[in-house]
């Protein structure tokens, strides 16, 4: 955007005293077409993102298929090598889905390093 001497705008800011007020504002931003700003408060306000015309973030779709690829893999390379490559029957005991809860840990905790890696790269 232009000023009507024909400087371009680089950056401006405001205070307002309320969040009526900001939310109100934010909704003029936002109608007289500016794209990259932002609203700072201490608190939510309730409704900013409609006001400010932001959309559903893609990020959460993201965070999903990490924490699934995350999953998947703790499963494969717990279950692979304990039931089909190397079974091993230790005291007897048959190969059944008792052994399972010995494996949560890692299968939780590689769920959420791979979410987490995901998010903080933005695949």
């Amino acid at each position: 955007m232009r000023t009507p001497s024909g400087h371009k705008v680089y950056a401006i800011a405001a205070e307002y005293s309320s969040a009526s007020e900001l939310y109100e504002a934010a909704k003029r931003v936002r109608d007289a077409g500016f794209k990259r700003w932002d609203v700072f408060s201490p608190f939510p306000i309730h409704g900013m993102d409609e006001a400010m015309g932001l959309g559903k973030s893609w990020l959460s779709a993201v965070v999903l298929i990490g924490g699934i690829t995350g999953l998947l893999t703790a499963v494969i390379l717990e279950f692979g090598p304990s039931w089909f490559i190397y079974p091993v029957i230790v005291h007897g005991k048959p190969f059944n889905w008792a052994t399972v809860p010995a494996f949560f840990p890692i299968m939780f905790e590689l769920t959420i390093l791979f979410s987490a890696f995901s998010a903080f790269l933005r695949i």
